[in-house]
């Protein structure tokens, strides 16, 4: 089995975090998998952004404002094309936060333009936050029929798998899509003294951060019948640790990366 690599919000390396740039310079690095980030405009477009907010300054007092408290063309005139001093290579463009729907459409062409037509894997992680109910995004019921009628309409639903750190998400849309692929997003031990009773099922995919991940965790979700995809892998020496855990991939920054790794990828 190929073990698979993720482009974790596009290539950031190269362009801004989950913008159309940076997912067609994944495409065309190569990947088969992109992991990208889903919130809610006022009017309830998808959109394609890490932070539930856009932060504003104004004179000397910084604030956020919610997506969710904005429609999509206030969110749309808002450049997002910063550079990182995390990614000192990153192309500064200009760039704003896609729709879903964008991004499927554009990666979809990308690929065909270069005859590798149906090839990507679209990874959607769902933002929520229990505390935020209401502020930051729809309830989790009105939020997963969003999301899975968003899938449904792209006619991609055998490629896309649907993850968050939120579980109630993850209940309310299987309830919904059954035969969605779903992803649990791990970032402390103590969800596994829970699992799998909450969410109640076990996902196709357990996704765990990598200080929390050695080779017993790996067997275990996998005799439970989970595949294990780990966040956020940057170093080579830590691709090669969770090959050798026997995971099932990785998310990472750097998918150039670990695409030309040797001993990563074959036998």
């Amino acid at each position: 089995m190929t073990f698979e690599i993720q482009a974790h919000r596009g290539a950031r390396a190269f362009y801004p975090d989950n913008t159309l740039q940076a997912f067609c310079k994944a495409a065309d690095l190569g990947c088969r998998v992109i992991e990208l980030d889903l919130n809610v405009s006022r009017d309830l477009r998808m959109v394609v952004s890490h932070d539930p907010w856009v932060s504003c300054a104004s004179g000397d007092n910084p604030s956020k404002h919610y997506l969710y408290a904005m429609n999509y063309d206030e969110i749309a005139q808002l450049d997002c094309g910063e550079a990182s001093a995390d990614f000192p290579f990153r192309h500064s463009v200009r760039a704003v936060r896609p729709i879903l729907s964008e991004v499927f459409g554009t990666v979809e062409e990308q690929l065909r333009r270069a005859g590798r037509p149906g090839e990507m894997i679209y990874n959607l992680e769902v933002k929520s936050w229990p505390g935020l109910d209401g502020a930051a995004h729809p309830l989790p019921e009105e939020y997963a029929a969003l999301v899975t009628r968003e899938i449904a309409a792209s006619e991609l639903e055998r490629r896309v798998r649907l993850q968050s750190f939120d579980d109630r998400i993850l209940v309310a849309a299987r309830n919904l899509a059954p035969t969605l692929c779903y992803g649990l997003l791990v970032e402390e031990r103590a969800v596994f003294d829970r699992f799998p009773e909450r969410p109640g099922f076990v996902p196709e995919y357990v996704n765990p951060r990598l200080d929390l991940v050695d080779e017993s965790l790996v067997s275990w979700l996998h005799g439970l019948g989970a595949k294990v995809v780990v966040w956020t892998v940057n170093h080579p020496e830590d691709m090669l640790r969770m090959k050798r855990f026997g995971a099932d991939g990785i998310i990472t920054d750097h998918p150039e990366v670990a695409l030309h790794l040797s001993g990563l990828n074959g036998s």
